[in-house]
């Protein structure tokens, strides 16, 4: 029997698919306030990993792991270096999250400028003259800046493109084609698009590079009404300084954060007490049917990962692995 631990609470579907294969001894952990238990990873041929983070000191020794499946796309909870190192593959769930997420980035983009929660609040306080502010704006011929147009920016890019928006893109991995064919113009220097841009959506992994990308010199450039989108990774802006900036000099414009860098946030965060910023907990990508999707996606990836057949695309680390094997020939 193969020992396969789940960690993270995984929709149904992804687990009648492993609990319906036979030959695997699976244990899950879907409590985030229960530990998983050591021996759980050590002795595991395969982990799949929706929530939580491992560590290098976890997978140690872990001598069985064949194959880590992870529920999503972002694997900077997990210890991609060491696992490449003991060529073991890291898998993700590929596009099937992209439309929720990106629904969620034009659901937050259209509550802020259409400022939905302020009309909301104004209304149950009786204040029916804050009509009258005129406050919010139209999406038509405003510029949209994309950072990153991988899965989700490319779908992002699509549904801004039917809101009549000027869309410019940076993305260094992608073609001008894709980029051309996502609607979108291609930039080549991000930073000096931003004095232009009205709303910023970031879509990119977080990495030493990335991490704290939009700072406090980013948003000095940014426009005073601009509108910051953040549905990727929390810890690829300064929370301190997009706090400082929206109470400030920017508080015409807002943030819509479904990340942040310490999830969950807590409650005296100072970012929360803002009326211009709209959150989510980190769920723009569960929906009914991108949880589904995800859960099956990933539960298959166990058994590619033990059986053989994995999808070279949704091999997360597949460069490292064949920069090891080139190596070791």
């Amino acid at each position: 029997m193969k020992k396969v631990t789940v960690i993270g609470q995984l929709h149904q579907s992804g687990l009648d698919i492993l609990y319906g294969h036979g030959g695997l001894e699976i244990t899950e952990f879907t409590d985030p306030k229960v530990p998983v238990s050591k021996a759980s990873i050590t002795g595991a041929d395969a982990l799949l990993v929706r929530t939580g983070n491992l560590t290098t000191e976890d997978i140690r020794d872990a001598v069985n792991l064949r194959v880590v499946s992870r529920h999503g796309v972002g694997c900077d909870n997990l210890p991609v270096d060491a696992l490449s190192a003991r060529g073991i593959p890291v898998t993700i769930v590929g596009p099937v999250n992209a439309i929720s997420v990106a629904e969620q980035t034009l659901t937050m983009m259209l509550t802020l400028t259409k400022r939905v929660a302020e009309y909301d609040r104004a209304v149950r306080s009786g204040d029916w003259e804050f009509r009258n502010s005129l406050r919010s704006n139209e999406l038509a011929g405003k510029t949209l800046l994309l950072l990153g147009l991988g899965r989700i920016g490319s779908e992002v890019a699509k549904r801004a493109a039917a809101f009549d928006m000027n869309i410019l893109a940076y993305d260094p991995y992608q073609s001008a084609e894709v980029i051309r064919s996502a609607g979108a113009t291609r930039i080549e220097v991000w930073f000096g698009a931003l004095g232009s841009a009205d709303i910023l959506s970031i879509h990119l992994p977080l990495s030493d590079a990335t991490r704290n990308i939009i700072d406090a010199k980013a948003l000095a450039a940014m426009k005073p009404g601009a509108i910051i989108l953040n549905a990727a990774r929390g810890g690829l802006i300064d929370e301190a300084a997009l706090f400082h900036e929206l109470g400030g000099r920017m508080a015409s414009g807002g943030a819509g954060l479904d990340v942040f860098e310490v999830e969950p946030p807590p409650l005296n965060t100072p970012l929360l007490t803002l009326p211009n910023v709209v959150v989510s907990p980190h769920s723009a990508a569960m929906t009914e049917q991108s949880a589904r999707k995800m859960a099956e996606v990933s539960a298959h990836n166990v058994i590619a990962g033990l059986e053989g057949g994995l999808d070279p695309a949704l091999i997360f680390n597949r460069k490292a692995l064949a920069d090891r094997g080139q190596h070791e020939t």
